[in-house]
């Protein structure tokens, strides 16, 4: 648990940088979304049993800072298993995966702003098993004359379990495809 907490620590202080840090304008945005992600069955590793089943549809996050003309630094965050098919919304406390992530905007097309994204994390269940999680993943956003610009990202995660108890250490993993959207801020 102590290399979850200084992992938490790092990623938390890095966002907060990002937040707080005054930077030129233009140079910081945020983006919300939501991912479908199609895994492959039983295999994604917070599953628990069939009365818990969850829609495969989980809120996103991001933050981020342009260090260069083209790429940012900042942190992710994904709430995994938020929707429950059957049951209280509010009654449900869902998996975060928190890392940070490298974002690089390599190409503008008139009004849609192609960009890559990568990143690495931890994830936390509360039933006191800690995960790792791996994404990448590549999209675009279009300036529709609004304050945000909006679009799709497509991309692939990895997760890797660590279960420990006295009887048993072993680890899991599982990955998925995802496709997302994204409502961001990013300026083109």
């Amino acid at each position: 648990m102590a290399s979850a907490r200084r992992a938490a620590v790092v990623i938390s202080l890095l966002a907060a940088l990002t937040a707080a840090e005054p930077f030129a304008t233009g140079t910081r945005f945020g983006t919300v979304g939501l991912d479908y992600r199609f895994s492959n069955g039983d295999s994604f590793v917070y599953y628990y049993s069939p009365s818990s089943e969850f829609a495969p549809v989980d809120p996103f996050f991001r933050v981020g800072t342009l260090v260069t003309p083209s790429l940012a630094v900042g942190a992710d965050l994904a709430l995994l298993h938020t929707f429950p098919k059957d049951g209280d919304l509010f009654l449900n406390t869902p998996i975060f995966a928190f890392g940070p992530v490298a974002t690089w905007t390599p190409v503008q097309l008139g009004r849609i702003q192609m960009y890559g994204t990568a990143g690495a994390g931890v994830a936390f269940d509360f039933v006191r098993r800690q995960g790792w999680r791996v994404r990448a993943g590549a999209g675009a956003l279009f300036d529709v004359g609004i304050p945000v610009t909006f679009g799709p990202e497509v991309g692939y995660y990895a997760d890797f379990l660590h279960i420990k108890t006295p009887y048993l250490s072993k680890w899991y993993s599982a990955s998925a495809i995802f496709i997302g959207l994204r409502l961001s801020d990013l300026r083109l």
